[in-house]
């Protein structure tokens, strides 16, 4: 059986958690016996978090990817490996609209030969719906996916299986089930690769990554943009330093012409690398070049956008912060002007490789840190709209149970719809030892209550007032260690 499930305590390393008026705010970090990596996160229907990676720390194989389930605070929930007994990795999660999950690595458990696309598709309870692998007889990878408007997919990484030189780029369009539709290769003789696409407003594709083909043999950044079926409209080069590579990519449509930001790292002096972010025109001219310039090595790995026009990035600084290397997030206002600059981490090396808008505003990131314990800690930091989280260290252990298993019986409500007043019934037995805590959100994800559940009372049902809320649709989050259970509230005045 390709997926590996398995029921498994490990440790949790939990940096210092608030909540400021409607935006929460934490830094967390997790893992176990072996390594766990975080490389993206995406927030699901219930305003929890799912962040996918690698473990060594337990499942199949030499290393496995790795699905871990959290709530709206940070606290994990559940958890899930796929793979086989070799390699599997993943690099990008995306919510779907059946508010289930997409997944995207490449393994060399199974598939065609050498290592393939590895594609997972989970519904809203993380359960496996399908899962895929694409590609040839040599190595394959997938390094992002989306799902696309008409309800597909589209995959981008690298393939030597096919193309023109030693790595080419390669787009791989699915339907909903998975099934391949078209594939496309783009480059030259030598490595090409891509790291992120999006797809257009125009329901066309732009991606980024980097080529060795085009220009410098150490690398150029490199953006095709296409149409739906991936046929190249332009192609964007740059070249400002010896090496350049760029991570991730997002359209601006906010204007009559769309824009769009490039990120990633150059490196423009003979020893330092830096973070940069272009600004390419609706037709592949520069518009803008913003740097990112310390004494030591600074990145750029991912960028959001905000619906005022902003943008943030994550990456990692050996400029500045606590430590070696800090996982750093960096605010700008639009075309390009600074607005400030927060760095995460503790006295090793922190990198942060995903960020992402969250439906209250603020932002979710996720990476690696190596600063509270002796492997490698995924590294989850959700902020407000100001790049502000929590600071301060603390270090608790935790054990929580295989996504299976961590999400809680549907619990009882009622009157739904209400007015004044609702009682939640858990369903959790007196036995249960579980504190609860009650959060209810608005369709934006904003958080309209709370109330804390003590263990010797969880199994009681809970009056919650809600004279202050106002008529509309609601979300109720009930969660606490190995449970977690969400549904709709309706509010008629």
């Amino acid at each position: 059986m390709i997926t590996a499930l398995k029921n498994i305590t490990f440790a949790i390393w939990i940096l210092f958690s608030t909540t400021a008026f409607a935006q929460v705010k934490f830094e967390k970090v997790y893992g176990s016996t072996g390594y766990d990596k975080g490389y993206s996160v995406a927030q699901m229907y219930d305003i929890g978090y799912a962040v996918v990676g690698t473990t060594t720390s337990f499942g199949s194989g030499s290393t496995d990817v790795y699905l871990l389930k959290t709530d709206s605070m940070g606290i994990a929930v559940g958890q899930k490996t796929f793979g086989g007994i070799n390699i599997d990795q993943a690099y990008s999660i995306e919510s779907t609209s059946d508010s289930g999950l997409v997944i995207a690595g490449y393994t060399n458990s199974f598939g065609a030969g050498g290592y393939d696309m590895y594609v997972i598709k989970t519904d809203k309870n993380c359960n496996t719906v399908w899962e895929k692998t694409y590609g040839g007889t040599n190595w394959d990878f997938a390094y992002s996916v989306q799902q696309t408007y008409d309800g597909g997919y589209i995959i981008a990484g690298g393939t030597y299986s096919s193309g023109n030189g030693s790595e080419d780029m390669y787009l791989v369009k699915t339907n909903s089930d998975g099934d391949t539709l078209w594939t496309k290769t783009y480059g030259g003789i030598n490595d090409d690769e891509i790291k992120s696409i999006k797809q257009t407003v125009d329901s066309g594709f732009i991606f980024t990554g980097y080529t060795k083909s085009m220009g410098d043999v150490s690398g150029d950044i490199y953006a095709i943009r296409t149409d739906r079926n991936g046929n190249t409209i332009w192609t964007y080069k740059y070249s400002g330093g010896s090496e350049d590579y760029s991570y991730d990519v997002l359209e601006d449509s906010s204007g009559p012409f769309p824009f769009y930001y490039i990120a990633g790292e150059t490196k423009i002096s003979p020893t330092n690398l830096e973070g940069i972010v272009l600004t390419v025109g609706p037709t592949g001219f520069l518009v803008t070049t913003k740097l990112y310039v310390g004494a030591a090595h600074d990145g750029v790995n991912s960028i959001a956008q905000t619906v005022d026009g902003r943008f943030a990035t994550v990456g990692y600084t050996y400029s500045f912060g606590a430590g070696m290397s800090d996982l750093v997030m960096y605010r700008e206002k639009p075309i390009g002007t600074y607005a400030g600059s927060t760095s995460f981490g503790g006295g090793n090396i922190d990198k942060g490789y995903c960020i992402k808008n969250t439906k209250d505003g603020g932002y979710i990131m996720c990476g690696t840190s190596l600063s509270f314990s002796a492997l490698d800690r995924i590294f989850l930091i959700k902020t407000d709209s100001m790049g502000v989280a929590t600071g301060g260290v603390i270090n608790t252990t935790t054990g929580i149970n295989s996504l299976s298993k961590a999400s809680g019986s549907k619990f009882t409500v009622y009157p739904n719809p209400a007015n004044d007043a609702i009682t939640i019934v858990t369903g959790l037995d007196a036995s249960s030892d579980t504190d609860l805590i009650v959060i209810v959100t608005d369709l934006l994800g904003r958080e309209k209550l709370s109330l804390p559940i003590l263990m010797n009372a969880s199994s009681s049902p809970i009056l919650l007032n809600t004279q202050g809320l106002e008529t509309g649709v609601y979300f109720i989050n009930l969660s606490g260690e190995n449970y977690f259970s969400a549904q709709k509230l309706i509010i008629q005045k």
